[in-house]
């Protein structure tokens, strides 16, 4: 809806000649559009995120450009390259958010496939690119896909329909984490000794209830089923094992596939099933595993087995 008011104003800015006092609005959604995302980003990392009044501050450039165009005092001339540092910084504070996000799921979660966020990651990268670009056409050399709009303009109108798509077709990647889980990512000073007793147990509840087989295995369950503070379990598997959970669950689920594909149940019995089985729900996150923990791909493996 903002975009869609920018791209208005810019015409009739452009078009009618009445409406000329308009430009002294058009850096005012620049300095939107950096809070949004940012807002949007935390909205998707963390599913109990909340806005609260110390986050109005954000929004103080937004409202003293507002006022002031609308006192008829043209601030965005003076002013107006400034949004570009604004929107610079709220896009790096945005991808160092769902950076940390992917260390925090990789320390809670068994499988990153349905809540991983590099697409948005990539999104604000290539956004990033384009602003870069917009800030040169906007000093040097102007750059115009459609004449009177910037390119900046254009890329935000395919980002918010990119992402409206994205959470249509995959409405799981706004789970988002909890703020209990980050302090999970974080490593502890105690020495890996200490935890021998807790990792023999963790090890043993594998062996013998195959939890790993579960895709949607999580830190938190764990611990409930090993009646084990999730910290404790989370420091056993960082500091003993010196993997974090994600991939000790994922080096038990490959070691359970290899054994498989050397001894089927069954003579007609599938990778594809022993996938399954093992506790993989991507195809794509099996194969490279598999390769990289074996040096062979899960149908090399199986027939170096089945002479």
């Amino acid at each position: 809806m903002m975009l869609a008011c920018q791209m208005l104003l810019i015409l009739s800015e452009k078009w009618l000649e009445d409406f000329s006092f308009l430009s002294h609005f058009l850096c005012l959604f620049g300095f939107a559009y950096g809070p949004l995302l940012y807002f949007y980003t935390l909205h998707m990392v963390f599913r109990d995120h909340e806005l609260r009044p110390k986050h109005l501050w954000h929004a103080l450039p937004f409202s003293i450009i507002f006022i002031s165009s609308l006192l008829g005092y043209g601030l965005c001339f003076k002013f107006g390259s400034m949004l570009y540092i604004s929107l610079l910084i709220y896009v790096v504070l945005s991808i160092r958010q769902i950076l940390a996000y992917r260390q925090v799921v990789k320390n809670t979660r068994s499988a990153l496939d349905k809540i991983n966020l590099s697409w948005l990651q990539w999104t604000l990268i290539i956004f990033t690119i384009t602003l870069l670009v917009d800030i040169y056409s906007h000093f040097y050399e102007e750059i115009e896909p459609i004449p009177g709009i910037s390119i900046v303009n254009v890329s935000l109108l395919i980002l918010i329909n990119g992402v409206f798509y994205k959470g249509l077709r995959q409405p799981e990647i706004f789970q988002g984490i909890s703020k209990e889980d980050q302090p999970l990512a974080k490593k502890s000073g105690s020495d890996p000794a200490a935890f021998e007793k807790e990792a023999t147990k963790l090890c043993t509840y594998f062996e013998e209830h195959h939890a790993f087989r579960d895709p949607d295995l999580t830190l938190a369950q764990l611990a409930e089923a090993l009646d084990m503070p999730v910290r404790r379990l989370s420091e056993v598997i960082n500091r003993y094992f010196e993997q974090n959970f994600m991939d000790f669950v994922n080096s038990h689920r490959i070691a359970y596939a290899q054994q498989r594909l050397r001894a089927p149940k069954e003579a007609k019995e599938t990778i594809a099933e022993v996938m399954y089985d093992a506790g993989f729900n991507s195809k794509s996150s099996f194969n490279t595993l598999f390769k990289q923990r074996t040096g062979k791909t899960p149908s090399e493996f199986k027939k170096a087995h089945s002479a």
